[in-house]
């Protein structure tokens, strides 16, 4: 009953960006009508003079727009012009997302019901995907992926695991500031929750999200416990690994195959791909081949090793640096990187004012660290232009700056 009494004293904008997390189970048409909808509530409120601009009057939010008018300009000199512009204009839905999530989230008490709704969410999601992987359908009836790894409600997309990794580790960093602040009860359901989330996160085999779900725990843990504690969680999680990697055939491989991958990168699948970008980008090294035009431009290629087994192109690299250096050419990346790195120094302002208070700042470092992990070059990827794997980023962005907003209020409400 507390939350739905919490509930009722949201305001509209504020259930947008509750539903938010849901409309990326749902699928890409809620997500962008979610996306569409709170980008034209943003600017009826700037044209009517509601709300102003002041917040985002700084240099990264400028260079930004420059990247994204870049990429518009670019996308006439494509070789697929209607993809590229299309997928350049729709990158304003996911900044002007952010910026609602900054002006509308009024108080650190609707975002504490907000991330215990999320909680509850993720904690169902993960369910489904332990019972899908036993039970061979999830609760609704949906059947496993054709490869075998449960995917919950995302069908044959297998993405669960990266949905349940980029909304829990923000919400985990939370929940840990308060670990010695509640009872011993609270904080036993929240450790089951994580390892019923990380349980999951295994089932799918999704390596990187279970890559960047582990790595963050470590930082997490090393942040927060001293170092015999930290070392109790280390033993915890080599055994629990051991454990699954010798009873789950379709784990052992996906690792064993990751392993072999490492050890030779360059003659993998995913080398191949990341050859490919390359080539195109040294063919287009300034400008790019414009946004989604890898999966058009590369077919032009000459494989270098047709005999090879493993596909040269794809729908894109599955690596964010060379997906941004095909795509946007070296001038785009620079753009691009110059816009984080401002935000980055803009989000760093929080430690001028009297923040560390209402157990916040945690979640603020899980978001900041969505964020870091997205840019990481050194990984594979989904595309960052895309519906669902771009949404992460600005919505942890979107969250990140709301907290920098709220800190500079004098008065806090909660």
């Amino acid at each position: 009953m507390s939350i739905y009494n919490d509930l009722k004293k949201f305001t509209i904008n504020e259930l947008l960006i509750l539903f938010f997390p849901f409309a990326l189970v749902i699928g890409p048409i809620v997500i962008n009508f979610v996306l569409i909808l709170a980008s034209f509530v943003l600017l009826k409120d700037f044209i009517f003079k509601k709300i102003n601009l002041e917040l985002v009057k700084t240099k990264w939010f400028f260079v930004c727009i420059l990247f994204i008018f870049y990429n518009i300009l670019n996308a006439f000199f494509s070789t697929d012009q209607y993809n590229a512009l299309r997928g350049s204009i729709g990158q304003f839905r996911f900044i002007f997302f952010s910026i609602f999530i900054l002006y509308y989230i009024k108080t650190l008490k609707n975002l504490d019901t907000m991330i215990k709704i999320w909680l509850l969410l993720i904690l169902f999601i993960a369910i489904d995907v332990i019972f899908q992987n036993f039970a061979s359908f999830n609760m609704l009836g949906i059947p496993i992926s054709i490869s075998s790894r449960p995917s919950s409600f995302f069908g044959e997309e297998v993405v669960s695991g990266a949905y349940l990794t980029y909304m829990s580790i923000p919400i985990f960093f939370y929940f840990i500031q308060n670990f010695n602040k509640i009872s011993f009860k609270k904080n036993f359901i929240y450790f089951l929750i994580y390892l019923i989330v990380l349980f999951a996160i295994v089932l799918t085999s999704e390596r990187i999200s279970l890559l960047a779900f582990i790595g963050s725990s470590l930082v997490m843990f090393l942040s927060f416990f001293n170092y015999k504690k930290f070392f109790i969680f280390l033993i915890f999680f080599i055994t629990f690994f051991t454990i699954i990697y010798d009873s789950n055939n379709i784990f052992k491989n996906r690792i064993n195959d990751m392993g072999n991958i490492i050890m030779d990168v360059h003659d993998s699948s995913w080398g191949r791909l990341w050859e490919s970008s390359y080539m195109l980008f040294k063919d287009n090294f300034i400008f790019g081949v414009g946004l989604k035009n890898y999966r058009v431009d590369c077919d032009y290629q000459v494989d270098p090793r047709p005999e090879h087994p493993a596909q040269f192109c794809s729908t894109h690299p599955h690596n964010f640096l060379l997906e941004m250096l095909s795509e946007t050419g070296i001038a785009g990346t620079v753009i691009f990187y110059i816009f984080f790195i401002l935000l980055l120094i803009k989000l760093s302002q929080i430690y001028k004012y009297d923040y560390i208070k209402n157990n916040f700042l945690f979640h603020f470092y899980g978001n900041i660290l969505i964020l870091l992990i997205y840019v990481w070059p050194i990984k594979t990827s989904g595309s960052f232009f895309t519906t669902f794997n771009g949404s992460f980023f600005w919505f942890n962005m979107g969250l990140a700056l709301c907290y920098l907003k709220i800190s500079f209020k004098k008065n806090i409400q909660i």
